[in-house]
């Protein structure tokens, strides 16, 4: 079966008819008028055309050195944080990505970073996160108060991790709030 356009359009639109309709004459009026409007012609032999052209375009090429050049210092300093030693807990490196602690662990965990086994309350790195140099995991021995010891294991963001972050979560975190 092949409908045309305006059935095609009939039927995205839904099912109540008179909206359907009021919606689809509406769409058709505005290409209508799109297609109506004549195409602006620039004269290329007139020099007051000519410089509002190149004055625009210079404006906006100065616009972009400028903001490749905040870019460029912002990577500088991802690029130092990378190369940097030792690692944050996940508060740090929340705090640090200025974001709360809670948003950056839902983030990570819906972000296959981190996971918790099944019983246990310790948050734990994915393998490829630790594999790829983003994640850590700090193992410490507790001393118990009946003297016995217990293994304690943290997960933790490398700096590399930290930069990776700092490239995705923000605007990531943003939508869960």
């Amino acid at each position: 079966m092949s409908l045309d356009y305006n059935h095609t359009v009939t039927l995205i639109a839904g099912y109540k008819v008179k909206l359907r309709k009021a919606i689809i004459d509406k769409w058709q009026q505005l290409e209508e008028k799109e297609a109506a409007r004549p195409a602006q012609q620039i004269d290329l032999n007139d020099p007051a055309q000519l410089r509002g052209l190149l004055l625009n375009y210079s404006e906006r090429a100065e616009q972009l050195e400028k903001r490749v050049e905040e870019l460029s210092h912002a990577e500088e300093e991802l690029d130092r944080i990378a190369q940097a030693d030792g690692s944050l807990n996940i508060t740090e490196a929340a705090k640090a990505l200025q974001v709360r602690p809670k948003d950056l662990f839902a983030w990570l965990s819906q972000n296959g970073w981190i996971y918790k086994r099944t019983g246990s309350s310790t948050w734990l790195g994915y393998q490829s996160k630790t594999v790829a140099g983003f994640l850590e995991h700090k193992v410490t021995t507790v001393l118990r108060a009946d003297g016995s010891e217990r293994v304690s294991e943290q997960v933790r963001v490398t700096p590399r991790g930290l930069t990776r972050l700092a490239r995705v979560v923000p605007s990531a975190v943003r939508e869960l709030i």
